[in-house]
């Protein structure tokens, strides 16, 4: 009998070892299933690495499971059909995007491409688009549309400030506003273009165009440059006042520089406008400007005629630093009283080609005029032939030249004989371009035909025009 129990207890101790063995098949199945499920996923990882995920479109194309240069080619691939077809009052015009302004930044949507539904929001089996990212210059948008649809648009007109002659004081001449295309409404609108790009309607509207500068801002700016217009600058020689600026010349001084940022404008004192005052109204009171010598050089034989010499004349002294304390006191809102010094001031020696010379003789005005081309280089006071005896109208051609003769004859009952007629130069029959000398009456017909100069004119037209030179003589 106890040899039986023991018998039983020890069956009773196999049973738990046949479970033991089923426990651990089961334990390897869930590990040999969950490495499976580690390895795939481990795949899946690393072939998702670099590509889109499934279900993805950008743009309205789909790009699953593509990589990146694949979807790169996918988006460039649309750029050149993006296009906004405007509605103008039911007429439709269809428009490349790019001319508007508007481009994809491929790389951007790439990235965009790539990033989608892997922060485990959207499930992979819903099928998403990707919009284009787009980039805008609201510049060439509007340079497009103002040429496209030149109806839309009428210019704001900027507030001036304005010198008013009658009121002698700057005024503000009030802006209008105008109006433009509706660029915040167009902004508006373009992520829809970038969700669907290949079927875009916007309807063209306008929007009201508000001025940039703010008048009340000029108001102040107006009131500012009212007080210098009062500033009292004046120049003075040896103690007396030789001339005092007005308000109207101190407003010539005046500019304003819009600063759009900030709605208003700055006030400029120009330089130059004050150099040329001290040299143009300042300065002749008290000076003489130089004459130029001008020098024609005959480019076949190199020969130079002195057409008009050079004098010396004068001038303020010092005018750059004039200038400097002028464009201090105005901007310190100081009066000045400034004593001016004359200095001497050269003449230019000015070089001109002697090539395309011709001559001009006004009857109507009495003057001669000597040109090169187009250029007139130098105009005299001379006397052409009287009614009885006029100088010919037509063109001709200087066919002799004498420095000096005597001149003779009979025109029209009436007998002459000049001796010693200086610079003469032969252009019509027996008519000439010569020097006078038996009167001064420069200015009114006194002649047989002839044109009458003084002789120092008459050797400078001599000098100036070789045979040949053209003379056009005209009413």
């Amino acid at each position: 009998m106890k040899t039986k129990k023991r018998s039983t207890a020890m069956h009773k101790l196999v049973k738990p070892v046949k479970k033991t063995h089923a426990s651990h098949r089961k334990v390897y199945v869930a590990v040999l299933v969950g490495a499976v499920i580690i390895a795939i996923a481990g795949w899946a990882m690393w072939f998702y690495s670099d590509r889109a995920l499934p279900n993805i479109a950008v743009g309205g194309v789909q790009v699953s499971n593509q990589q990146p240069a694949e979807i790169r080619q996918a988006i460039i691939a649309q750029a050149p059909e993006l296009s906004i077809t405007f509605d103008d009052n039911g007429k439709k015009t269809t428009i490349p995007a790019k001319n508007l302004g508007v481009v994809v930044d491929t790389e951007a949507t790439l990235q965009n491409v790539l990033k989608a539904r892997r922060d485990g929001n959207v499930a992979l089996w819903d099928a998403i688009n990707i919009p284009l990212v787009l980039a805008n210059d609201p510049g060439v948008l509007i340079d497009f549309a103002k040429k496209k649809f030149p109806d839309a648009f009428v210019d704001a007109k900027e507030p001036e400030i304005v010198y008013d002659d009658k009121a002698a004081a700057f005024v503000v001449k009030p802006g209008e506003k105008g109006k433009g295309f509706d660029i915040k409404g167009f902004e508006r609108a373009l992520p829809e273009l970038a969700h669907d790009p290949q079927n875009f309607t916007l309807k063209l509207t306008t929007a009201t165009v508000d001025p940039i500068l703010d008048e009340a801002k000029l108001q102040k700016i107006m009131a500012e440059v009212n007080d210098r217009l009062g500033l009292k600058l004046e120049f003075k020689l040896d103690n007396d006042v030789i001339y005092t600026a007005g308000r109207a010349e101190i407003a010539n001084w005046m500019h304003f520089a819009p600063d759009a940022a900030q709605g208003t404008v700055a006030i400029d004192v120009d330089k130059g406008a004050i150099r040329k005052f001290l040299t143009d109204k300042v300065g002749p009171t008290v000076a003489a400007p130089p004459v130029d010598r001008k020098v024609v050089v005959d480019e076949s034989t190199g020969a130079q005629t002195v057409i008009q010499a050079g004098r010396t004349g004068s001038q303020i002294d010092a005018l750059d630093d004039l200038t400097g304390e002028l464009v201090s006191a105005i901007n310190g809102k100081r009066s000045l009283t400034k004593t001016v010094s004359i200095t001497k001031a050269p003449f230019r020696t000015v070089t001109m080609s002697g090539v395309g010379k011709w001559i001009e003789v006004d009857l109507s005005q009495q003057r001669l005029t000597i040109y090169i081309g187009d250029n007139a280089i130098k105009s005299f006071s001379v006397s052409t032939g009287r009614a009885a005896t006029p100088t010919e109208i037509g063109e001709d051609a200087i066919y002799a030249k004498y420095t000096s003769m005597t001149m003779t004859g009979t025109i029209a009952g009436d007998y002459y004989y000049v001796p010693n007629v200086k610079w003469v130069s032969f252009f019509n029959g027996g008519e000439a371009i010569h020097g006078t000398y038996w009167h001064h009456n420069f200015g009114t017909p006194m002649s047989h035909g002839c044109v009458n100069m003084t002789e120092a004119d008459a050797k400078t037209v001599f000098d100036f025009a070789p045979i040949g030179t053209k003379v056009v003589v005209h009413s």
